[in-house]
């Protein structure tokens, strides 16, 4: 005992029907030096329990033969009013075998009459009050325990990570897999997993077992009784439960929580697809507007200014060499724009289909670059399939086609568009020197090509190394592509 305990005053009560032993008890006491506050004496099971309802008694001095109680049912009676107080049992040596029992139901300690003095008196007391407030504190701290599992607005399990056994769960958890108690400790932890988790589950309960690892936590999934599945973030931790390693694995529902994010995740992607369609559209509409003005505006200038060349060459013959490459220049400068205006319009793909737009765009490409395109679209079929559609596959050709045509130095390229029951395939391989992934690119092609895809749900895969050309594979799910009224 520490200091502060020694100075504790003590109130003991002896509980001794004859007046010889109690007298002789009362002066040992007396001898022992304890901070004795108050000694009381009760001659019957009766009477000690009046004052152990009346006063508060640091420890309890029992005689098991008392006048309206014997033996064993001295203690048990005593016992039930002085629980949380140590009791030391008085007895002769006939007794023995009875202060032993009492001992092994809660008795602190037990003297023999007439074999013990004031020191051994002395420690008897001192070490049941200690060992008492030992008791008294792990039995606090198991109902704090209690309490906690129990009690605890969160499911909890227990759970052996050899076996996978349940051992305890507590209310919440019954309620949460709509399971009663006796049912979930018949069960395993795998009964409450989906299939596809039990190895990751094998994995981790073999950590616990196998390694000095202490707590961990994930996000799993469960299954309720009816079927239905939960969304768990838990916190596991290994303890020891009756004598052996545990998991105690704390539950937190997040089902509600991930679906709410998936959500505002499928609304962003569909707002992300308004603002792509927007901007597709803008672009499309300011593509027609450039290549009429180039066409209507621009050329028609160029070609007065033609005029004008061809007149001053009959006016100043003299000059007439600079004024023929003055037209040339011009020439080509109403070229490039008629090619330009070509690549802005849209394409005819209402009066002659996708496959023939990508062919004529295909044939200008060959006109003036010297490289091999293969185009083949054997198994593609475009009657269903809606004009938005058509065209954003249109644009991703010819903006893969200008990168192909600045950057790659290809000599061949190949471009396969498919389609089967489920989804529609396009492949653009080239064999230029190719790029790597990792490094930031300065123009926005493939920005764009991965916009236009993104507005179908279109899963785009690159693939590209320095000194192996580059291939973009393109896959549309069909119902993305339909016409809406078929759709």
């Amino acid at each position: 005992m520490n200091s502060q305990e020694n100075t504790t005053l003590l109130s003991i009560l002896i509980v001794e029907d004859n007046p010889g032993d109690l007298f002789i008890l009362e002066e040992t006491l007396r001898l022992t030096r304890l901070p004795i506050e108050h000694i009381y004496k009760s001659t019957s099971a009766a009477e000690a329990i009046k004052v152990l309802g009346e006063k508060k008694i640091s420890v309890v001095l029992l005689d098991l033969s008392l006048p309206d109680s014997s033996g064993f049912n001295s203690f048990v009676s005593i016992n039930e009013y002085a629980s949380t107080i140590p009791i030391i049992v008085l007895t002769g040596l006939a007794d023995m075998e009875m202060a032993l029992e009492t001992m092994g139901n809660g008795a602190q300690d037990y003297l023999i009459k007439g074999e013990f003095d004031e020191r051994l008196l002395f420690k008897s007391i001192q070490y049941s009050i200690e060992r008492n407030r030992i008791r008294e504190s792990l039995r606090e701290s198991h109902e704090s325990y209690r309490n906690l599992f129990f009690n605890n607005p969160m499911p909890i399990f227990i759970w052996d990570p050899y076996t996978f056994q349940i051992l305890e769960v507590n209310e919440v958890g019954q309620q949460e897999y709509g399971y009663i108690r006796e049912e979930l400790l018949t069960m395993s932890v795998l009964d409450l997993r989906e299939v596809e988790e039990h190895e990751k589950l094998k994995v981790f309960a073999k950590e616990f077992s196998e390694t000095e690892v202490t707590k961990n936590s994930g996000i799993w999934k469960h299954k309720k009784k009816g079927g239905q599945t939960m969304i768990l973030d838990i916190s596991s931790h290994r303890i020891e439960y009756r004598g052996k390693v545990a998991v105690l694995s704390i539950h937190k529902d997040i089902t509600e929580t991930i679906r709410l994010q998936e959500k505002l995740e499928e609304e962003k992607i569909l707002k992300q697809k308004e603002i792509n369609e927007a901007i597709i559209q803008v672009q499309e509409r300011e593509r027609n507007e450039i290549s009429t003005e180039l066409h209507d505006n621009v050329n028609q200038q160029l070609t007065v200014a033609m005029m004008y060349i061809a007149s001053a060459q009959q006016k100043f013959p003299e000059d007439s060499e600079l004024l023929k490459q003055s037209s040339k220049f011009i020439l080509h400068a109403i070229e490039e724009i008629r090619k330009l205006s070509q690549t802005l319009v849209t394409p005819l793909i209402k009066h002659f289909g996708l496959s023939k737009a990508i062919e004529g765009l295909l044939d200008d490409v060959i006109a003036v670059n010297n490289f091999q395109i293969d185009f083949r679209a054997d198994s593609f079929y475009e009657e269903d399939i809606s004009y938005e559609f058509k065209l954003s596959i249109f644009r991703i050709v010819q903006e893969q086609m200008n990168n192909i045509i600045k950057y790659s130095n290809a000599e061949n390229v190949s471009i396969r568009l498919g389609r089967n029951e489920e989804c529609i395939d396009l492949s653009i391989v080239d064999d230029g020197i190719g790029f790597l992934l990792s490094q930031p690119r300065k123009g926005i092609g493939l920005h764009n090509i991965m916009s236009r895809a993104e507005l179908y749900n279109g899963n785009v895969d690159i693939q590209s190394e320095p000194g192996k050309g580059c291939c973009i594979l393109i896959n549309f799910p069909q119902e993305n592509a339909l016409l809406k009224e078929k759709a």
